[in-house]
């Protein structure tokens, strides 16, 4: 079974052990519910670096079978939301911070602008996923600092064609790999709530939550695979990555396919922003790195253990 189709079916069974739902047959639009825990917590840097992080994590059944965040884990980026198109989706965000958060989904799943969550409180959002594609889901009260320390994460939506990213026959892959961009100052998430956000600066850059040599490559992968990269730039910048080996064909921006995909070696993902592209993986190679054409390939300060080659650095590996 593919990973995402793991993912979504850990989810409905989630969902079915926390609050007795029923789900229909897989052919009809289904009833979604998620509960999602913000919390604070830290990550661990190259080099051996902490950082306070706020982030968000699934829920799991209490000894009742409802939702409890007590004891989980925050995640950067949040866990993988993997949903089908046309579902009726609750999401529920118990906020565990002494802050308001919010959770937005920027584009047509859910608005900008939705309702705050105050602090220690839960606030539910119900929306349908009408339209298939990448999106990024955040937390975007407080005027950035919280997407600085870390609440955000990868929602898909999927169209009914199994093996499509949309609904065009253009947007078929054969394997997929969500690539959250993001960045991470430690000297502000020390100290969220006095910090000149002004002053950010970022000092490691990280895809999907880790700085390289930790990031994770995109593996086992034969000549002529599909790959579909599903960019999604949390961090503040515009970030280029860069595709050595190999062609990206990008199929679609910001969840809505494009009408003239074209090829690329290096395109630019705008902040807030998502991109899709697939890669079919040439004959000849066997790695294929994807970096950051900015070149924010280090580590900390110059100082620093592990301060280069480091940052949004990873790989397509073939076997």
């Amino acid at each position: 079974m593919p990973a995402h189709q793991k993912i979504r079916s850990l989810l409905v069974l989630a969902v079915v052990a926390a609050a007795g739902i029923l789900v229909g047959t897989p052919a009809s639009a289904q009833p979604v519910s998620i509960d999602l825990c913000v919390e604070a917590g830290s990550i661990t840097l190259p080099g051996g670096v902490t950082a306070n992080i706020w982030g968000f994590a699934l829920a799991v059944p209490d000894a009742t079978n409802q939702p409890t965040c007590a004891g989980v884990t925050p995640h950067v980026p949040g866990p993988l939301l993997d949903i089908a198109q046309n579902d009726t989706v609750r999401i529920a965000v118990h906020n565990d911070l002494a802050e308001p958060v919010s959770f937005e989904a920027p584009g047509e799943v859910v608005n900008e602008g939705a309702a705050p969550v105050p602090a220690h409180a839960t606030v539910a959002y119900t929306f349908t996923a009408s339209a298939p594609g990448t999106y990024l889901y955040q937390s975007a009260a407080a005027a950035g600092r919280q997407l600085a320390m870390g609440l955000y994460g990868a929602m898909i939506v999927r169209p009914p064609t199994a093996g499509r990213a949309y609904g065009g026959a253009g947007s078929a892959y054969d394997r997929e790999a969500p690539l959250v961009l993001s960045a991470i100052d430690p000297a502000f998430n020390a100290n969220p709530g006095t910090a000149d956000i002004h002053g950010y600066h970022a000092t490691y850059w990280l895809i999907n939550g880790k700085a390289y040599p930790d990031t994770d490559p995109v593996h086992g992968v034969a000549a002529g695979t599909r790959v579909l990269l599903r960019y999604l730039n949390a961090g503040f910048d515009n970030t280029t990555m860069l595709l050595l080996g190999a062609h990206e064909h990008v199929i679609a921006r910001d969840a809505h396919e494009l009408n003239n995909p074209f090829d690329a070696v290096a395109e630019t993902v705008p902040a807030g922003g998502t991109e899709d592209a697939i890669v079919t993986i040439p004959a000849a190679g066997t790695r294929f790195a994807l970096y950051n054409r900015q070149l924010h390939l280090t580590n900390g300060t110059p100082a620093s253990p592990n301060h280069t080659p480091g940052g949004m650095l990873t790989f397509i590996q073939v076997p």
